[in-house]
């Protein structure tokens, strides 16, 4: 498991997905908006036309920009915890499984899953990249789990996702809350997915949240022998549109 020190106890919450990209969205929208304004300014006078256009291009490029600056906050903040909290709900459950929450980030997925077991636990596996999620932290997932009440069927695991330190078979549920797309780049999802097949048990369950993708994710899942998949696109609780895939390894035959 991650080496947690007992001084630094996580934060709770689950973060604001790619923050970087937010506050960088944020610097140029006001620029937009500043520039056109200056430009304006500077040609009131000698050309009133070319004014008029800056401040209305400005401000208009600018309010775009902020637009889909505060469309990703809202996915992240509200739409991806309704669309996480369908998916869970979708699977069927028993109360004793074995879950491995990929990319869980500060464990929305881990909690969620959590909660619907008795007698199983979750693995929450990341890298916790800062630049991911905001305060992306181990102890986070922890954090969480204590503050709602399951912290004994959560556990944390420093994991790369294209080698996964877990025994073949090991996992009842593999769950990934708007992550793949970050856990491997394209040209080795091959190796990716096939390690979510690897470690998951016969009659296993697959339910995966992410940014677009869909198409690409179960024809990898098909291609590993994986059945019952289902795909959902275009869920618009969020920006850019979730897909939901859905899927289920075979028994032995």
């Amino acid at each position: 498991m991650a080496d947690l020190p007992k001084h630094h106890a996580g934060k709770t919450g689950y973060g604001i997905d790619e923050p970087r990209t937010l506050v960088e969205l944020l610097i140029a929208g006001i620029l937009a908006v500043a520039v056109g304004i200056v430009i304006s300014a500077y040609t009131g006078k000698s050309s009133p036309r070319t004014a008029e256009v800056a401040l209305i291009g400005g401000a208009g490029v600018g309010f775009l920009i902020l637009v889909v600056m505060a469309a990703l906050y809202w996915s992240s903040r509200l739409g991806k915890s309704r669309e996480m909290t369908k998916l869970v709900n979708g699977i069927p459950w028993g109360g004793e499984e074995v879950v491995l929450d990929l990319g869980c980030g500060r464990g929305l997925a881990t909690i969620m899953a959590a909660k619907k077991l008795e007698a199983g636990y979750v693995v929450g596996a990341d890298m916790w990249y800062g630049s991911r999620v905001s305060g992306n932290d181990p102890r986070s997932v922890l954090a969480n789990a204590a503050k709602e009440n399951v912290g004994p069927r959560v556990a944390a695991a420093k994991a790369s996702s294209v080698q996964l330190p877990f025994a073949d078979g090991s996992f009842d549920v593999i769950l990934s809350a708007v992550a793949v797309h970050h856990l491997a780049p394209r040209r080795r999802r091959d190796v990716l997915f096939a390690e979510m097949v690897r470690v998951l048990k016969a009659g296993g369950r697959v339910g995966i949240l992410d940014l677009g993708n869909g198409n690409e994710y179960s024809a990898l899942l098909q291609g590993l022998g994986m059945r019952d998949i289902e795909m959902h696109r275009l869920r618009f609780s969020s920006f850019p549109p979730f897909h939901v895939v859905l899927a289920r390894k075979p028994y032995s035959e």
